[in-house]
């Protein structure tokens, strides 16, 4: 999959969290139709299984983004997970992953990694491709605020000096995602990646007085909150992973802001730390023409450069005028 494809960092995050034998993605088109198809192996055949794997789904579940064990045909492969990026109006992608039996059934956590992968890659889809709101949306600040939850969704775990988990416990919503079909297997461990992250924000704990919580975000949208836990058995570590969420969301701020699409697609590059040849080079535009975008965007914004644009296309200052009222 090109680095220059706009899926590309959270689709490869996902990959690298949650393992696969063979995996498939494909762009979809308003019309339905898929394009730029990207795989592990991807060939015309998969292209095909993909596109009817497309057409299971969404007779499943008309609309609104889903995940669900595969309902194709496996052949070789013993399970599989289905992910469909899309929000209540549009499809944006599909992305089907595959295990042989050496990887074994996925696990309720990988599950819920993969629920918040949805929930990202669906929204960052809708941003790019930048839908008017829904006439029935209310106004914009009322939609703001409303983005603004005092908890977020969350996997939550506690861990024993080992890694292992020996509690562990999700939101309501990702309970009611396990249940569409996958068969889900019981497991003591984290996906690799991230009990690698939690080793990282506790290495220091055994030589500190006073245990330090610690906060990581190891893929484009998932971070990982760690606190030390004690009690009669014993000091354990408390895991709290949760989906990666900007303030407010890129289409609704686009909206306010007047904010067109090609510039949305640059400010979306500039926010995952791209410099302005890099952003050029993805957007097959030159690095002039990303600054006239810039500044274009500084101009509808008001703003005196780039950081406070960023902060007012992600509504931090909306965030911090209601925390002070």
């Amino acid at each position: 999959m090109p680095e220059a494809d706009a899926a590309y960092a959270i689709v490869s995050g996902i990959i690298g969290v949650v393992p696969a034998s063979r995996w498939t993605f494909a762009r979809v088109e308003p019309s339905g139709e898929l394009v730029s198809f990207f795989g592990s192996d991807p060939s015309v055949g998969d292209r095909t299984l993909l596109a009817d794997e497309f057409r299971r789904q969404r007779t499943k579940s008309p609309n609104g983004p889903r995940i669900a064990a595969t309902l194709g045909a496996l052949d070789e492969f013993s399970s599989g997970v289905t992910l469909v990026f899309a929000d209540a109006r549009a499809n944006f992608g599909i992305l089907t992953i595959l295990r042989m039996a050496a990887l074994g059934p996925f696990t309720s956590s990988e599950i819920g990694i993969l629920t918040f992968a949805l929930d990202a890659v669906s929204e960052h889809l809708s941003a790019l491709r930048l839908q008017p709101p829904a006439k029935d949306a209310g106004p914009i600040v009322d939609r703001l605020d409303k983005r603004l939850p005092a908890e977020r969704e969350g996997a939550f775990y506690v861990l024993d000096g080992d890694m292992r988990i020996v509690m562990a416990w999700s939101t309501a919503d990702e309970r009611r995602i396990a249940t569409t079909g996958l068969e889900l297997a019981n497991t003591d461990r984290l996906p690799t990646l991230l009990e690698a992250t939690v080793r990282e924000l506790t290495l220091a704990w055994p030589d500190e007085d006073v245990r330090q919580p610690g906060v990581a975000r190891p893929v484009s949208f998932l971070v990982v909150r760690t606190r030390p836990m004690t009690g009669p058995a014993g000091r354990f570590i408390g895991v709290r992973i949760e989906r990666y969420h900007e303030n407010n969301s890129l289409t609704l701020m686009a909206a306010r802001f007047h904010i067109s699409p090609r510039e949305i697609q640059v400010l979306a590059l500039l926010l995952d730390g791209n410099r302005l040849d890099q952003i050029a080079k993805r957007l097959y535009i030159t690095s002039s023409t990303v600054q006239d975008h810039i500044k274009s965007m500084l101009d509808k914004t008001e703003s005196r450069n780039r950081s406070e644009l960023i902060a007012r296309v992600l509504g931090w200052e909306l965030t911090a005028a209601s925390a002070e009222a």
